[in-house]
């Protein structure tokens, strides 16, 4: 099953930070398709990877910007 995101992920890679585009489920694994900031596509093991910004683990999303994320702004 290959699922594409309607919002791109921002993403921490072994080659650099870029995007996350696809997912796709794999029998032992899940797939991660991401845009890099150098404009390259590469797809990576979920293993390799890690979400760059993110409310719930306090990485790189203050309060502020959660709320204007949150009212549309």
């Amino acid at each position: 099953m290959i699922l594409q995101l309607t919002e791109m992920i921002p993403m921490k890679t072994p080659l650099g930070d870029g995007y996350a585009i696809l997912v796709q489920a794999g029998e032992h694994d899940q797939y991660w398709t991401v845009a890099l900031e150098s404009g390259a596509l590469v797809t990576f093991r979920q293993d390799q990877i890690r979400i760059a910004s993110s409310y719930t683990h306090a990485r790189g999303i203050s309060d502020k910007r959660m709320k204007g994320i949150v009212n549309g702004k």
